[in-house]
């Protein structure tokens, strides 16, 4: 899937800048990015065999390169987490024995892998290859991208999407964001979060340019980046909305921006309020919009005129999907955008599609007269801290597995609380939630207890705990 080729674009037209001055500023044709694609296609093709990649990514050209060539050449890969600990990192590659990684300069090398570098650089990019590749199970034709499941967590569990998929996805993005050849986004989000990915995709769909920065809203270069390239588009998840409310947008110099976008966990009613009062002043457009990974990720997107009447709901379906209710009111989706399925190791990337474009969100929702959806709890054990989705169950595993004491992990978006048993080492907890899955001191808190409940079948009695 060649995103480029989607777009009404001339060669030169500028497929990616970056820099937040004259001095550093750069910028990237979309005839040179389709070259300097090809020739990493080149660099990792070569064979009849379709292989999988792994990119630890960042927000940088290189990344942009390699995954568009993947994409031509046909390949599968893994978009994973730059900043992923090592540990983890090494129980995915060898889980999922992915015959070349790409990963940027400095960083140690990859046991099993041999690397090349790039350039001469000491903050270059290096291409790796598998030292001595055993017999491994070829990716399904279709499969393109596999995308975690857990946000920061290392999980293994592996979302597989199509090129059909990712297509979709990007296409009926384009269509309801009116996305053309004059936006400048900026990637606000990680490459590797499917929230991130999309807008890569679907602005490369469009002939759009990305803008592209590893600074977060706090610091000045992020917003000399952003004043210097002219950016049009913002997106965010609820944690980038809460900075910039704080920023006081109206103090700051956004002539040219006239759309945001918000995913990744509902936004408070206060700050949908807020920015929606803010996007009519200044003549923006807001779009609240609601999606999950197994989706590659859009589901639903609330138009701008309608946030007003419809506060609090998740909107209507994307253009080609389509949501209905269950008899116990879960939420489903449909649409071509549906993950292939998932997977837990390399032998279940051979799987074909699992779905048949059909997913059961997890979500409980109602809908309203109008046809508009809004959410009313989870079925899983599931919840999103800025914007990235984590698996209550599987924190839980690993603090007690770390403090060889039982503990109980509850919570809501960007608020985890974690119960701690008598003699559990909180300083050790405090650490293992930091370090490891990457989670900041003000999302968590930790309670200490006597003894955790359970019920009369010995299983923890989650419902006696404060999630507040």
């Amino acid at each position: 899937m060649n995103f480029w080729a989607l777009a009404s674009c001339k060669p030169d037209a500028r497929a990616l800048m970056f820099g937040a001055d004259a001095a550093s500023a750069g910028s990237m044709t979309y005839a040179e990015l389709g070259r300097r694609a090809d020739d990493f296609a080149g660099k990792i093709g070569g064979s009849d065999r379709k292989r999988l990649g792994a990119i630890l990514c960042r927000n940088a050209p290189e990344a942009i390169i390699a995954y568009l060539a993947a994409l031509r050449c046909g390949d599968a890969m893994m978009l994973l987490d730059g900043q992923t600990n090592p540990a983890p990192l090494q129980a995915i590659l060898e889980r999922y024995q992915p015959e070349w990684m790409y990963q940027a300069m400095p960083q140690q090398d990859r046991q099993g892998y041999t690397g090349e570098h790039e350039d001469d650089r000491p903050d270059g990019w290096h291409l790796l290859r598998r030292a001595n590749p055993g017999p491994t199970a070829t990716p399904h034709p279709d499969l393109a991208v596999l995308l975690s499941t857990s946000g920061t967590t290392g999980s293994p569990r592996m979302v597989r999407l199509s090129h059909a998929n990712i297509a979709s996805n990007a296409k009926a993005i384009v269509e309801y964001l009116a996305i053309d050849s004059g936006v400048r986004v900026i990637t606000t989000l990680p490459f590797n979060y499917s929230y991130g990915m999309s807008v890569v995709n679907s602005h490369l769909a469009a002939g759009a340019t990305l803008v592209l920065t590893e600074c977060g809203l706090t610091s000045r270069e992020f917003w000399d980046t952003f004043n210097y390239h002219r950016v049009t588009s913002l997106p965010g998840v609820p944690y980038t909305y809460q900075m910039l409310h704080r920023l006081n947008p109206r103090k700051l110099q956004l002539d040219s921006l006239d759309t945001l976008t918000q995913a990744g966990g509902p936004l408070p009613r206060r700050l949908v309020d807020y920015f929606r009062e803010l996007s009519d002043e200044r003549g923006w457009r807001f779009f609240v919009m609601y999606g999950q990974t197994e989706a590659a990720p859009r589901i639903s997107y609330v138009p701008p005129t309608m946030l007003a009447s419809k506060a609090g709901s998740i909107g209507i379906a994307i253009p080609g999907g389509r949501l209905t209710l269950t008899e116990s009111g879960e939420l489903i989706f449909e649409g071509r955008n549906v993950m292939m399925g998932y997977a837990e190791c390399r032998d279940d990337l051979a799987g074909g599609d699992e779905l048949n474009g059909r997913l059961a969100t997890g979500d409980l929702a109602n809908v309203d007269a109008d046809g508009y959806y809004f959410l009313r709890g989870r079925l899983k054990r599931f919840i999103k801290i800025h914007g990235n989705r984590i698996s209550l169950d599987e924190i839980e595993q690993g603090l007690e597995s770390r403090l060889n004491q039982p503990v109980a992990v509850v919570g809501r978006d960007d608020q985890l609380k974690v119960y701690l048993s008598a003699g559990a080492n909180a300083d050790a907890a405090k650490q293992l939630l930091t370090r490891s899955y990457h989670l900041h001191p003000a999302t968590f808190s930790l309670v200490p207890v006597v003894a955790l409940p359970y019920t009369a079948s010995g299983k923890k009695d989650y419902s006696g705990l404060d999630t507040r």
